[in-house]
């Protein structure tokens, strides 16, 4: 058993425990939509690390509290598989497992405002790829709402003169709870991807994606406007997906229709860190293992991202396989029980039905999800 006492995690009183795969791109189940060019906006060999700025308000700065940003889970993915990115940015700040905080994301800006400051940063920093989501604090009023569309693609089109070499990704921003705020949200992100169609049609490097229709108020957020730590890895799953044009599909551990557990006393923990609101802890014996079982369509090596909870103050492992065939060992670096981090391995896969069991390794990490894609090869 262990030798280490751990704190138990803060519990999520609501958080449902049933649910299928959530997946990283597209809205169909287990499925993701890759972008449209042919290339990685995020290659996996570079000769200089690829130049990311995170553009946007307060739900693309998060802080080190309650809510959350994308930024440190799509920086965890992107690491998982060695691609050189560096983030860039004016500002910094981020949780332990963020390893390069830099980004531009402003806490209660609208469009305008970034607007009247985005030639300066982009002349400062010149990146290569931009993820930009903005117009939520736009969202207040009939009036504000009604502007954004406008300033939106006038945005884009400041942002496509002053470096026209780089790819920006455009996100619809999160739904909101107010019924009001709900109505305006949708009608914006209704107009976003004839925006984006447009530049694409005038030659600009743009792309669309909705990073956050996975998020659903309130389950996944902690005010009406900021998801919570959870919440924020499915859309940094989505925004991973778009940047390096893989397939990319979740599974969440603790769900029974994605994946079985045994071994005492492994159990299922609510917390809201997670993505799906909970994690599969106390993997602590030989006989202890988290089963997923899912379908790919065709056989292949493919990456088996997991997201794991590790507070020893030391790397752990598990031994991971596939079809019981021989185990890979998945490393996880120590943050803290509460604070995931992403870790990867190869497995050779069949066509149809597969299962990728998770079991103790050296000391003890709990198993949040896993994602899962073909090998990348650019």
């Amino acid at each position: 058993m262990r030798a280490i006492a751990r704190a138990l995690p803060a519990l999520l009183g609501a958080a449902a425990l049933i649910g299928s795969a959530v997946t990283a791109g597209a809205l169909t189940t287990n499925t993701a939509a890759a972008p449209a060019a042919d290339v990685p906006a995020v290659p996996l060999v570079r000769a200089t690390p690829t130049k990311v700025m995170p553009l946007g308000d307060s739900i693309t700065a998060g802080d080190v509290g309650t809510t959350a940003s994308y930024r440190p889970d799509l920086w965890q993915l992107l690491k998982a598989d060695g691609r050189p990115v560096d983030f860039v940015g004016s500002q910094t700040g981020g949780p332990a497992n963020l390893m390069d905080p830099n980004h531009e994301g402003h806490g209660g800006w609208t469009i305008s405002q970034i607007q009247a400051n985005v030639v300066g940063w982009l002349n400062t920093y010149r990146p290569d790829v931009i993820t930009l989501q903005i117009g939520t604090n736009d969202m207040y009023d009939d009036a504000g709402a009604g502007a954004a569309p406008g300033k939106l693609s006038t945005l884009i089109d400041t942002i496509t003169s002053t470096l026209p070499n780089t790819r920006v990704f455009v996100s619809a921003i999160p739904q909101l709870a107010h019924a009001d705020h709900y109505t305006r949200v949708a009608a914006f992100n209704y107009t976003i991807p004839g925006i984006v169609a447009g530049k694409v049609a005038a030659g600009k490097h743009v792309d669309y994606l909705d990073a956050n229709s996975v998020l659903f108020q309130p389950y996944d957020f902690v005010d009406m406007w900021h998801p919570n730590y959870g919440a924020a890895s499915k859309a940094a799953a989505r925004w991973y997906a778009a940047l390096t044009g893989l397939q990319v599909t979740r599974y969440e551990a603790e769900q029974t229709a994605n994946a079985t557990i045994s071994g005492a006393p492994t159990k299922r923990t609510k917390i809201v860190s997670a993505s799906g609101g909970a994690k599969v802890g106390y993997i602590d014996t030989p006989t202890s293992f988290v089963k997923f079982t899912f379908d790919v369509g065709a056989a292949g090596t493919y990456r088996i991202r997991a997201r794991g909870a590790n507070g020893i103050g030391t790397n752990c492992t598990h031994l991971v396989d596939a079809n019981n065939g021989t185990p890979a060992t998945m490393t996880y670096p120590s943050y803290s029980w509460d604070l995931l981090g992403t870790s990867a391995v190869d497995l050779d896969l069949k066509a149809g039905t597969n299962t990728v069991t998770f079991k103790k390794g050296e000391c003890y990490t709990e198993l949040d999800a896993i994602d899962v894609s073909l090998k990348p090869t650019a």
